[in-house]
């Protein structure tokens, strides 16, 4: 402890004893140190936000099998991949010419949709609002052609054709939810799960107690669906999940090719970065080599004047390599500021293209400290070669003149 201390109090010294040439070679490696954070800011800020918009939109991590497969998916298959860590939230769902109906407002105003199953814990956000097979959430579209509001009653109408005769029935609902349009585009409607099969059931020519008790008797239990509906936890597990469904047989529809294409620029933005912040280190850690062997061939006598009153091989090898780390240092948090007030102007400037809590060039804490330690390693190597010529300082090659 002492003898860092003591270490640490000449290091301060020589510092403030050297502040201008110091501050020059701290000055000189923020100034590298600055556009590479901006350029990292912008790819995290730019890229990034459209990743999180991305992995925002449910439309973007869907998963849908094709409507023409001749699969069937049991409660056993679906627990399984709900099981999945991949798989955010599964629903199995009825034929999809079954779930054609039409929605009647109190106004008269009428609108053919298309019902999808949903339950809590859907990505859209309809599963909670629609807690019992008398509500309905709708697309703001639908909603808006309909010209209704949460709270608001509707009809759902439907028909069959049995025995040659048209069959139509009626259900009162209420809207329980307008979906946001950034979650649900489109004009459909969500309902529960059961209402769903039960109309599916109608419409094969059962009796079904929910839209008449007329019919071909009973409906049977229904032990496998032929669509589901699946959502990946990320963009970047919907391309593992679809190619993982393909294996189990099933061919499915994704928007792979959109996701693909924003990950593949946002790998190829990174080596491009790589590759620049490597050429920064090269000329940053060569600029702070010819400050630290000029300040050194400036202190040569001091060097040797240590040397001669006691201080080791070590203390000369620290002190170089300590001075270079704390400049490495110094740059990296003058570096801090200045890249907040760019980053404070890009992000005004792009004020009006951002959402609450978006941001066109943005660091976290962890990033920023870390690029501040990356700066005092860059000022390793060239403390490590002072120092080396420091230990070869020969006292009586200096101080012979005195």
């Amino acid at each position: 402890m002492i003898r860092g201390g003591q270490l640490l109090r000449l290091i301060l010294a020589d510092l403030w004893h050297d502040r201008v040439g110091v501050a020059c070679q701290a000055l000189s490696l923020a100034a590298v140190v600055v556009p590479l954070m901006v350029l990292l800011g912008l790819r995290a800020g730019v890229i990034g936000t459209l990743i999180e918009r991305m992995d925002r939109d449910p439309a973007m991590r869907l998963v849908l099998p094709e409507v023409t497969g001749g699969n069937r998916f049991d409660e056993a298959w679906l627990a399984r991949w709900r099981a999945d860590p991949r798989v955010a939230f599964v629903l199995p769902s009825t034929r999809a010419i079954a779930a054609q109906v039409d929605l009647v407002a109190t106004s008269g105003a009428s609108l053919r949709v298309s019902l999808n199953p949903t339950a809590p814990g859907d990505p859209i956000g309809a599963g909670e609002a629609v807690a019992g097979p008398d509500a309905v959430a709708m697309t703001a579209d639908a909603a808006r052609r309909l010209g209704v509001k949460p709270g608001d009653p509707v009809t759902l109408v439907l028909e069959r054709t049995r025995g040659g005769r048209v069959e139509p029935a009626t259900r009162p609902m209420t809207v329980a939810a307008v979906l946001a349009p950034e979650l649900a585009a489109g004009s459909g409607a969500y309902v529960t799960l059961p209402l769903l099969l039960a109309i599916q059931a109608y419409r094969d020519g059962y009796a079904v107690p929910e839209l008449g008790d007329v019919g071909e008797g009973p409906a049977p239990a229904v032990s496998a669906h032929p669509l589901f509906r699946l959502y990946a936890r990320s963009i970047r597990d919907v391309a593992e999940v679809a190619e993982a469904l393909r294996r189990d047989g099933v061919q499915v529809v994704a928007r792979e090719s959109e996701i693909q294409s924003t990950l593949r620029l946002d790998a190829s933005l990174r080596a491009v970065l790589g590759i620049i912040a490597a050429a920064a280190a090269l000329g940053a850690g060569l600029s702070l080599l010819a400050g630290q062997l000029a300040a050194l061939q400036r202190k040569r006598r001091d060097f040797a004047v240590l040397k001669l009153i006691g201080y080791g091989p070590a203390w000369l090898v620290a002190l170089p390599i300590g001075l270079g780390l704390a400049v490495g240092v110094l740059g990296g948090l003058l570096a801090v500021p200045l890249f907040a007030v760019t980053a404070a102007a890009i992000n005004g400037f792009f004020a009006a293209s951002l959402a609450p809590g978006e941001a066109a060039c943005r660091l976290s804490a962890l990033e920023i400290l870390a690029l501040v330690g990356a700066t005092a390693l860059v000022a390793l190597p060239s403390g490590l070669i002072a120092a080396r010529r420091a230990a070869k300082v020969d006292p009586s090659e200096e101080v012979r003149d005195v």
